[in-house]
């Protein structure tokens, strides 16, 4: 019998890479920039967004650039907000959290 597809396990992307217990709200990591170290809420150790979490603003750059060449303006600006969520949703679902011993 196929196994039936698992929910998307929200708690693994923002469980702490120290002490394996949710470092932060996932509203929270949505909004962790790339170089930037928070303490994870458990246990008070730095962690950070993997730096892949850089390509995560694609969609929101790409947004930036339909606006700047789209004569249309209400399209452009949909194309930045919808970049500007996709890019959120990325990172918060995509980029795993690591240590962060800086």
């Amino acid at each position: 019998m196929p196994r039936a597809a698992r929910p998307l396990d929200v708690t693994k992307m923002v469980k702490c890479p120290y002490c394996s217990r949710p470092a932060m709200t996932l509203w929270r990591k949505s909004a962790l920039g790339p170089g930037r170290v928070v303490s994870c809420q458990s246990c008070g150790k730095p962690v950070a967004a993997h730096w892949t979490g850089i390509l995560a603003a694609i969609p929101a750059f790409l947004g930036g650039f339909v606006l700047m060449e789209s004569e249309n303006v209400p399209l452009g600006i949909a194309a930045v907000i919808g970049g500007v969520i996709a890019m959120g949703l990325l990172h918060t679902f995509l980029v795993p959290l690591v240590r962060s011993d800086a």
